[in-house]
């Protein structure tokens, strides 16, 4: 039974490194960057079919039914940062992630937000604002938080999960609730 699982690992660990150079390889055609030593997980998303870009810095890991979509903005991940399962990450106004940054399960990034002005036009046809995201270095997101347009975490925050996280933190706090007020500090 050992043998076999250590076999499966080996396996799943090869397909992982073949899977990485491949994207290595088309990466630049398409707008995307991997740095070294990072690993995208079968089953997750990369797309700039909009525009836009993607550059992941090195030692980074993207797990399967993760989701970094530009609509047509930026999208910068630190070195030794992961993203966990059925997060997504959007890019329209830009979102800018430093090293060592967590990302929990489910967790959303939206760097973006509808206008609603006119009450005779649908919300879709109307501007959209994007001030963008940014998140320092050292950040953990709990499972299931929500980071909105124009936010900035500060260095080596730590956001509970199910957070809504509408304004910019302070460094070192520990943001919790909806919306996210700090609770205390690190």
């Amino acid at each position: 039974m050992r043998i076999l699982q250590k076999a499966l690992r080996s396996y799943e660990k090869r397909l992982d490194k073949s899977y990485t150079r491949i994207w290595r390889i088309f990466g630049p055609l398409v707008g995307v960057s991997i740095g070294k030593g990072t690993i995208i997980r079968r089953g997750a998303l990369l797309s700039t079919k909009y525009g836009g870009s993607i550059h992941i810095g090195d030692s980074c890991e993207i797990l399967p039914t993760a989701k970094i979509l530009t609509y047509g903005g930026a999208v910068r991940l630190g070195n030794a940062c992961s993203l966990n399962y059925h997060s997504i990450i959007y890019g329209h106004g830009g979102v800018t992630i430093g090293n060592g940054v967590r990302i929990a399960a489910h967790c959303v990034l939206i760097p973006a937000n509808h206008t609603y002005d006119d009450p005779n036009t649908f919300i879709y046809k109307q501007p959209e604002e994007r001030q963008g995201i940014t998140i320092k270095d050292d950040v953990w997101l709990g499972a299931n938080c929500t980071v909105l347009d124009g936010v900035c975490i500060e260095q080596g925050c730590v956001v509970g999960a199910g957070a809504v996280v509408t304004k910019s933190t302070e460094p070192m706090g520990i943001y919790v609730g909806v919306p996210a007020r700090k609770v205390k500090s690190r």
